[in-house]
């Protein structure tokens, strides 16, 4: 398993590591910043051994032969503005963002090429477009592709893309790809779409839920990292915890966005995560092949149990015509639930200014017999992908597989920092719960693939509408999934490069 192969590089990383650590962005020949490891608060020596396994990556082997290119320029489109994640002009001051420069500027000067984004479209249906307006046209003008995952797997079956493992170099068993590549996005020997740390949204737009650890004091309640590591934390121990918890705070008289709750959370895109932390993916792989296994014999059990978890619990919150995704995710903001579901990202943005002090934890699990917590990354994260028009494998392969590399050695480490707000005195259970929950991240190929027409948004739906006629509701749908899926199963059976 990639878990054992990263604990064994790091093994192996540690045992160069001098007694003062390389800080996760610096030249890796120096001793670490210092404040890295200095504080007001105290630092044990098990959080030492933290900042050790993180600040160890960089001096893991990526495995590539260093090149001269001549100058040449690698190419990469992206969309929703998000250019931010894959080049900067310059450093800023900001930890993630000089991360990211010195992770190109390394990539550059050890290849000689010139890291550029040629478009990065205001919708991935613009680049959509463009790239696909490239292809038909054979333009080589696009060396590496970062778009919204939905929309790339669509331009995928529409025979857009090269498969990854045609490419040089690249090498899905190192730890800076998600093992998902190659366990659920690949069938019959190909893998057109792809998901690796240089795509840093990924891992922003990966679900979590969120813990207020100081209203949970108030309320008496246990350490979560405790639950969660004793296996319990599970959706009948949520509802057990936060049904009763509720305070008319606006002193009102009724139930509304002003009141404070225990658990929050909008029925929308946060509800549907419950299909795959509940161990119920649309496809499941059986030996070679992938097959389609949305319609399990705890389905029905599963609508039912979200939709009365979230309609008849006076402490549990859900829709009171909240936003897309934000939700009632301002509650948490403003302390107002002990509990909330979001992704990672919302602590760089939305939970910026919290004084209160929180805390990171996966979605639960359906029961205790469930071995592990899973989680998704929100189908508007980014994925990898290379034109068919792209000639320069060579290098394409050789600058993808590098920056993947460095990206999960200075860039990824910068953002737990700065996700954890805890640069100075970063704790060990906080690092191994965020952890914990990277490694349940599931992408599933019936949700890569899904295609606006599959089977993976309908739980949502369930949720939103109080509907929990799962059978009825199912079968009117049941004939445009199986389309859709045919469709998807039919290219890659069928792929020619």
């Amino acid at each position: 398993m990639k878990k054992t192969r990263i604990a064994a590089l790091l093994l192996a990383a540690l045992t160069l590591v001098p007694a003062v650590t390389t800080s996760c962005g610096g030249d890796e020949t120096k001793p670490a910043d210092t404040q890295a490891v200095t504080g007001t608060q105290a630092i044990t020596e098990a959080d030492t051994q933290a900042l050790d396994v993180l600040d160890a990556r960089v001096l893991v082997d990526d495995g590539v032969e260093t090149r001269d290119f001549g100058g040449a320029p690698f190419r990469i489109i992206t969309c929703d503005g998000q250019i931010g994640f894959y080049w900067l002009e310059a450093e800023t001051g900001e930890v993630v963002d000089d991360a990211i420069f010195r992770c190109n500027s390394k990539v550059e000067e050890r290849f000689n090429v010139d890291i550029e984004v040629t478009l990065d479209a205001a919708t991935s249906g613009d680049a959509s477009r463009h790239i696909s307006n490239a292809v038909q046209a054979g333009d080589d003008v696009i060396e590496l592709v970062a778009m919204h995952v939905v929309e790339c797997a669509l331009l995928a079956i529409k025979s857009n893309f090269r498969n990854w493992y045609d490419i040089p170099d690249i090498d899905f068993s190192q730890p800076w790809w998600s093992d998902s590549t190659a366990r659920d996005l690949t069938y019959n020997g190909i893998a057109p779409v792809a998901v690796g740390d240089f795509a840093l949204s990924a891992i922003s737009k990966t679900y979590c839920t969120f813990y207020n650890k100081t209203l949970a004091e108030n309320y008496d309640l246990p350490n979560m990292y405790d639950v969660v590591n004793d296996g319990k934390w599970t959706i009948d121990y949520i509802i057990e915890t936060t049904k009763d918890i509720y305070s008319d705070v606006n002193g009102n008289g009724q139930v509304d966005s002003g009141d404070l709750f225990g658990y929050a959370s909008d029925a929308k895109s946060n509800a549907n995560v419950y299909l795959w932390s509940f161990n119920n993916p649309v496809f499941t792989r059986d030996g070679d092949k992938l097959v389609y296994s949305y319609k399990t014999s705890k389905i029905n059990d599963i609508v039912k149990k979200l939709v009365d978890t979230f309609t008849v619990y006076k402490g549990i919150s859900t829709d009171f015509g909240e936003s897309w995704h934000y939700g009632l995710f301002k509650l948490f903001v403003e302390g107002r639930a002990i509990f909330a579901n979001g992704t990672l990202g919302h602590s760089l943005t939305a939970l910026a200014d919290m004084t209160d002090d929180i805390g990171f934890l996966p979605y639960p699990k359906w029961d205790e017999a469930q071995e592990n917590y899973y989680t998704m990354a929100d189908g508007s994260h980014q994925a990898l992908a290379v034109p068919t028009t792209a000639s320069n494998i060579e290098m394409i392969g050789a600058v993808t597989e590098v920056l993947n590399a460095e990206s999960w050695k200075l860039v990824v480490p910068a953002y737990y920092d700065v996700a954890l707000k805890v640069k100075a005195t970063r704790d060990i259970e906080s690092v191994e719960m965020l952890d914990l929950i990277m490694e349940g991240r599931m992408f599933d190929f019936g949700y890569v693939y899904n295609g606006w027409d599959g089977a993976s948004f309908l739980l949502s739906e369930f949720v939103a509408n109080k509907n929990t006629d799962f059978e009825s509701t199912y079968a009117s749908k049941e004939k445009t999934i199986n389309k859709q899926y045919n469709q998807v199963i039919e290219f890659f059976e069928n792929y020619e490069g």
